[in-house]
């Protein structure tokens, strides 16, 4: 569900502790201090204010009255902008003379409105350090950073078919100066029975063997020999799944549980709901059974406890984890880790598989939302 900011307060109204405090809100900016605002009072308010000010006022600190450097994360970098600062924003960006190098602008600004399924709440923001990438689509060509090797002009040329841009050996030492061997490749190929399957080869490096090579220089007594290192990492579909297996067992073990009363388990109502789909499916026929259970199917899945909101919540936050430790494997594949900047040195290309294919398994892939997931964070890794 989405709610506007004046929605929220037409809402709050309803409550008499936070009818209170919005009408203390109006007052502040009124002159007649003694009248007592009415909701369409409140409504003209909001209007004038700038966006993302109730918001912060009656839901959370976000964006105002929080000392910027104590703060953390988004807390830290989100703001309010009120109209004219906005209007005089998006004016500098138009106007002819404009010089991208100016600009300098990041962070967010809340967008006046929630997103909530009634148990998580998310605000929506807009994010200015998009727009960094207004800067260099309006310079030359010639001095546009390569997009292959940064992100400062967008994220939106991440996934690029390298045969097009490296074709010899001196256009790798154009793009990351150094020599193809000392570069650590990763590929990836995603699919389905397995979500990941990479392999890294990292640079040459020195070892001394004890026998003798007829190519090899003799120092000391030993040979050294130069070799490459390989190391490879395959992820089941099996394994990643996990947390919704444990989801859908005990999904199926609470519908057959007998309420008592006389009365059918979930399973067995869901059962003898008529067909809604292929031979013989009536929509009628389906509402006037489902009318008849209605509310004992109601009382199951949207009761007062949330707790299936709850399993679901911790069905995801166990699958963002498990995208976490296989996105930290890869990394750590080639010298990296999640949250850890790649030092300059570490030269590394991630080669991802793009091919398409049909799954005739029950399950659904999860090779596209893992993709998803992998490149915000090796954005922030490697960029």
């Amino acid at each position: 569900m989405l709610f506007s900011e004046r929605e929220l307060c037409i809402l709050f109204w309803q409550n008499e502790a936070l009818k209170d405090r919005l009408q203390k809100l109006v007052l502040e900016t009124y002159k007649d201090k003694t009248i007592v605002p009415s909701q369409a009072d409140l409504v003209d308010w909001i209007a004038h204010e700038s966006t993302g000010s109730v918001i912060t006022l009656m839901l959370s600190h976000i964006g105002k009255g929080i000392p910027r450097k104590k703060a953390r994360g988004f807390v830290r970098s989100a703001s309010v902008m009120d109209i004219e600062k906005m209007r005089s924003h998006l004016q500098n960006i138009q106007r002819p003379d404009f010089d991208p190098k100016t600009y300098k602008d990041k962070g967010y600004v809340l967008h006046g409105s929630i997103r909530t399924d009634g148990f998580r709440l998310q605000l929506l923001a807009y994010k200015l350090k998009e727009l960094k990438s207004v800067r260099y689509k309006r310079l030359r060509a010639d001095v546009l950073p390569l997009r292959i090797n940064s992100t400062t002009g967008g994220v939106d040329y991440f996934l690029t078919e390298i045969r097009n841009v490296v074709k010899t050996p001196q256009d790798v030492a154009n793009l990351w100066e150094c020599e193809p061997d000392d570069i650590k490749i990763l590929g990836i190929d995603l699919g389905q029975a397995c979500v990941v399957g990479a392999s890294a080869i990292l640079p040459r490096t020195r070892s001394k063997m004890k026998t003798p090579h007829p190519d090899a220089k003799m120092e000391g007594g030993n040979t050294s020999t130069e070799s490459l290192i390989f190391r490879n990492l395959a992820v089941k579909q099996k394994a990643v799944y996990q947390p919704n297996f444990k989801h859908r067992r005990w999904m199926e073990t609470e519908k057959n549980k007998d309420p008592g009363n006389g009365l059918k388990t979930i399973q067995d109502i869901e059962t003898e709901l008529p067909r809604l789909h292929g031979e013989g499916a009536s929509l009628a026929a389906y509402l006037d059974k489902y009318n008849e259970v209605k509310e004992q199917l109601s009382d199951f899945y949207n009761g007062s406890n949330n707790r299936f909101k709850k399993h679901k919540w911790d069905v995801r936050r166990a699958k963002e984890e498990e995208y976490r430790l296989i996105t930290d494997r890869l990394l750590g594949m080639v010298g990296g880790s999640i949250g850890a900047k790649r030092h300059r040195d570490n030269k590394v290309v991630i080669g991802v598989g793009l091919g398409k294919f049909s799954s005739n398994s029950r399950l659904s892939s999860l090779h596209d939302s893992f993709l998803s997931y992998f490149v915000q964070k090796v954005y922030v890794a490697l960029f």
